[in-house]
Parts: C-alpha cells; structure tokens; sequence
C-alpha cells in the first residue's frame, strides 16, 4: 500500500471513528443467573459507549419469571401488598441468590421515589413476595462475606441476610461488615459526632458488642471500604488489627498496622472544611424555609384578597 493510499485508508478510518464517538453506540447482553422449574433470573445489560471518556458504561437490571412467564408490574405489585406499589413501573437493580426457588431482589420505581428490597419464592408452589425494607432512600444489596447479603434500611441501620438457613438479623447503626465468623461479625463505622473511627466485634443474634477499637479521626485518616470487595475489607482487618474469637472476642490495633496517619495541620484544614459545610448547609435551609414562608404568604394573602376581588 502506498502512502497515498494508506493516508487516505488512516482518514476514513478516523471519520468512521469520529461518527461513531459522536453519535454514540450500546449493545445488550442477557444472562441467565437462576433457571429452575419455577423460578428464573435473566440479567440484562447495556453497555453504552460514553464518548466523553471513549469508555463503555455497564448497567445491569434483571428480569424475573415465575412459571415460565415473567412476572409482570401489575404482579409484582400485587405480591407486595404496598399501597405505594400500586400502578408502578418496577426496576429491578439487585438479585442474589438464595436457592433454586428464592431469590433477593433489590427494586424501585421508575422516578426512584420509592424503593423495595424483598424476597420472592417459589418454595409452595406459588410464588411469595417478603418485604425486607421499603423505603424512600437506598434498597440496594450490599457486598458480604460469602453465604451473606448486606441492606441498609431508611434509619441507617444494618441488615444482615444469611442465604442458608435464611434469617434477618438487624445491628443498630450505618455498619460496614468487614468479616463474620459463627456468630460473630466484625463491623466498621465513621462516628461522626464523635469524631472517631470504630471497628467492633458483635454477635450477630444479639446485636451484643463483645470488643472494640476505637481510633481518633484526628490521627487516622478515614479508610476507603464503601466500594471495597468483601476480601479486600477483611484484608483491612487483619492488617491492622489483632482479633481473637477464643474464649472472650477481643480486637487490638496492632503494631505493625498499616493505616494511613494525619498530621495536625490536615485534622485543622479538615475541620475548617466540615464547619464551612455546616454553614453552607444551614444557609441553604434556611434559604429553602425562607422560601417556602414567603410562598406560603403569598397564597394565604391572595385567598384573602379573592373575596374582595369579587366584590
């Protein structure tokens, strides 16, 4: 190929690209992520190019089926027995698995406004729809160790879902689960109004704290576990702390740990930060409350003014 030709080959390449960068292309895959007499999953996934980035963007939503014909809106509603769900457009963003004829499915509405985190089941032979949560926020489920499933419901509390037998078990406070051992999990929280990072050993059961750590965020710098893999969470623990399950449960940061430090200058620029945020946040509602009082004024001195007018 000469070198007229090879240019002319490059350019018609490159106007191809650009026409497909800027009128955008996706694709969508099936998979099949539970099959069995009564009950089926089907995830689908569209891929679409964002041409901002020249990367792929992947969203998953599943399809559900029960005897062998999908599960429609107007069902799915009526399973949920939820005054709010009636007449909805479902969408539904997580499933794991709990059996051949269960599954956890984490599903919303179309605007988002309202959320569901429930399970269906197949197991008499009917299909049997189980509110977990129900709420306005988030009904995603969350990553766990394995046999495990994570919620967290509208007050910020934990849910712990075992697959096998399965059992709700509710633990006080916005927790993310590092490890669980038997009856005993291993969880971490930022306290905000305490200024403290804490991990704690609980009893799965009894929600009963049986040890923990508590770390000051004015020394050790906030760890980032919200998008971590339940591996990479318990990696974080025993790298950085001692845990003993024999006989009374006990955590201790350990010596040779590898959390990231603070300097005192950064723990001031920090705080600055956090009270500049507060005031900007006391601003804006005070702006929205001001607004919402002077719209308030304003219809009750027109209804006032009505009778006049139609004098």
């Amino acid at each position: 190929m000469n070198a007229r030709k090879r240019s002319l080959f490059r350019a018609t390449g490159l106007m191809a690209l650009v026409a497909l960068l800027a009128a955008g292309c996706g694709r969508t895959s099936r998979e099949t992520v539970l099959s069995s007499d009564t009950l089926k999953v089907v995830a689908v996934t569209e891929s679409t190019l964002d041409i901002n980035v020249s990367q792929y963007r992947h969203y998953t939503t599943y399809v559900l089926y029960v005897d062998g014909s999908k599960l429609s809106d107007a069902a799915f509603a009526s399973l949920l027995r939820d005054p709010d769900a009636a007449g909805q457009t479902f969408v539904h963003t997580d499933v794991v698995v709990l059996g051949d004829d269960a599954v956890l499915v984490a599903s919303r509405n179309r605007d988002g406004t309202r959320c569901w985190a429930t399970r269906l089941s197949t197991r008499s032979g009917t299909a049997a729809l189980e509110t977990i949560v129900a709420g306005t926020v988030d009904c995603s489920l969350g990553a766990a160790p394995r046999g495990w499933t994570t919620l967290h419901d509208d007050a910020s509390n934990l849910l712990l879902i075992r697959a096998q037998p399965f059992q709700v078990h509710r633990m006080a406070g916005y927790w993310y689960v590092l490890w669980i051992e038997g009856d005993v999990a291993a969880l971490y929280a930022e306290d905000r109004d305490q200024q403290r990072l804490v991990v704690r050993l609980a009893a799965i059961d009894s929600d009963a704290t049986l040890a923990e750590q508590v770390l000051p965020k004015a020394m050790y710098a906030v760890p980032d576990l919200l998008h971590a893999s339940p591996e990479a969470r318990k990696q974080w623990l025993f790298e950085n702390f001692t845990v003993s399950m024999a006989g009374s449960p006990a955590i201790q940061l350990r010596s040779d740990n590898r959390l990231d430090t603070i300097t005192p200058e950064v723990w001031a620029e920090y705080q600055a930060i956090d009270r500049q945020n507060k005031q900007d946040d006391a601003r804006a509602r005070a702006a929205g409350e001001a607004w919402i009082e002077a719209q308030r004024r304003a219809l009750h001195d027109a209804e006032k003014q009505a009778p006049r007018a139609a004098d």
